[in-house]
């Protein structure tokens, strides 16, 4: 009779841990997508994309779609629709045009987790993380670099008519912090310098950019950065054409033309605007259970959302110029220089600034 106690006691045991046994559960790796209205502007909406191929290279069982919704903003929403009713673990959005209809979707799918890569406004959703980035730092670097060499002995420099330039895509406070801070970081190191700004109401339109930019070389300006896509790809025709110097934006888009040195050596370097690098950091604190979901983030110099190319064309300029902007660089990381920004500015506040730096 003890004997078949014990039997059936050993039996409860056993059965007893087999029933409170977790099975192991397959952790496939981690599903994103990404949607943007198109790719192949060499700048904004491409740096957006590598996002995803960082998210691949650091996680590699990770699935990365990048679904592009057209130019037509009458189909933005089924396109987040359909991506919300997938099987995506973070779908990631946004940008100024595509951002309100993002946040209209995302408000019905609370379970779901996005990811808004690139709005100034806070989310209204608990389910959503958002991110920004200080253009008008990004612009304060390149505004250095313009200032300074505008002064110089460079080969396509002229010293004497101290004038540079810039494009915006449209002039909206977006587009115009980036070129406060050009005016800002110029003005840091140049004060007596004058800029030529002129905006192309398209963010599409390479001729366009290239017509801009010749007349502002023709005018006098040895050097002109721009903030407006894929139209600024023909600055970089009228820089070689003009025989002056160019700054890009968003991505090193010097290294769009490697193989093209009469424009590589023109392109001194782009202010960067480090999406893809956001995307993947947002991506890796997801994962880690510690991406604030719920907040904005605004990310400047320090944090590395935005900062300047430093490739070999760079490091070729002068010791004198690039430690100057180094010694800039590093104030506005310590917090010793505030770079003001565009998007608390009135229209009469911003035209007077523009009117005052006018060649």
């Amino acid at each position: 009779m003890k004997n078949l106690l014990k039997i059936l006691l050993a039996l409860i045991i056993v059965f007893g841990f087999v029933g409170c046994a977790k099975p192991v559960e397959k952790k496939e790796g981690v599903k994103v997508a990404l949607l943007v209205p198109f790719r192949g502007d060499q700048s904004y909406f491409d740096v957006t994309a590598n996002g995803m191929a960082l998210i691949k290279a650091e996680y590699t069982d990770a699935t990365t779609t990048i679904i592009e919704m057209g130019r037509d903003q009458s189909k933005w929403e089924n396109y987040y629709l359909d991506a919300a009713e997938g099987d995506y673990d973070i779908i990631i959005g946004g940008n100024w045009e595509a951002s309100p209809t993002f946040e209209k979707v995302i408000a019905q799918f609370p379970a779901k987790k996005f990811i808004n890569f690139d709005w100034d406004v806070a989310p209204s959703n608990a389910n959503t993380y958002g991110m920004f980035y200080k253009a008008n730092e990004l612009g304060y670097l390149t505004g250095l670099v313009a200032g300074l060499v505008t002064k110089s002995d460079l080969k396509y420099a002229d010293p004497t008519k101290n004038i540079i330039g810039a494009i915006g895509g449209m002039e909206f406070a977006g587009i115009n912090d980036f070129l406060y801070g050009y005016i800002q970081g110029a003005q840091a190191v140049n004060p007596d310098v004058k800029i030529f700004i002129a905006y192309a109401n398209n963010f599409g339109d390479p001729a366009k950019g290239k017509e801009i930019a010749l007349n502002q070389y023709a005018s006098g300006a040895d050097i002109i950065f721009h903030a407006a896509g894929g139209t600024g790809n023909g600055l970089f025709d009228a820089a070689v054409e003009a025989g002056r110097y160019a700054l890009g934006v968003d991505a090193d888009q010097a290294l769009l033309f490697k193989n093209d040195a009469a424009k590589y050596e023109k392109i001194l370097t782009s202010g960067t605007k480090n999406v893809d690098l956001a995307i993947l950091q947002a991506v890796k604190r997801h994962l880690a259970g510690t991406l604030p979901y719920g907040t904005l983030e605004i990310l400047g110099i320090k944090e590395n959302g935005v900062g300047l190319a430093k490739n070999d064309v760079y490091n070729a300029l002068p010791a004198a110029i690039r430690d100057v902007v180094a010694s800039f660089e590093a104030k506005v990381i310590s917090g010793e220089i505030v770079v003001k920004s565009a998007l608390t500015l009135t229209a009469d506040e911003w035209n007077a600034i523009k009117a005052s730096v006018q060649p």
